[in-house]
């Protein structure tokens, strides 16, 4: 999240919600649609930062008056009026699977889809 961290930034400064300035951006996120999920740094209490998201789709930065866990648990339960990122594949999923990259990994390399366990039909065809 560090490199995302540097990214973001680079878009505040351009389409910033409320005009350039400060961003005190940290990323915390990235989408499979190269959205960037950021806490905006707003003062010395981080359980007060709200949540803001990069849509790269739009081209515009979103703003969420609220922390990253009411943030995930609003789009597993798709409470937002629209839906904040360009990836749909976590809207409403009332039963997300994490995975660290590690575990993923080790599930591709054993042939298997690892949000599925199921086989790949893929596996070992796009390899090294």
């Amino acid at each position: 999240m560090g490199a995302e961290t540097l990214n973001a930034p680079h878009f505040w400064q351009y389409k910033a919600p409320e005009g350039r300035g400060q961003s005190g951006l940290i990323a915390w996120g990235v989408d499979s649609s190269a959205d960037i999920l950021c806490w905006r740094v707003t003062g010395s209490d981080p359980d007060a930062w709200p949540v803001v998201v990069w849509n790269e789709d739009d081209g515009v930065w979103l703003a969420y008056p609220c922390g990253l866990v009411e943030f995930l648990c609003r789009i597993f339960r798709a409470e937002f009026d629209e839906y904040p990122l360009g990836s749909v594949n976590l809207w409403g999923n009332a039963s997300p699977r994490f995975l660290h990259r590690d575990e993923e990994a080790r599930l591709r390399s054993q042939g298997l889809d690892p949000w599925t366990g199921e086989p790949d039909p893929f596996a070992g065809m796009f390899s090294d």
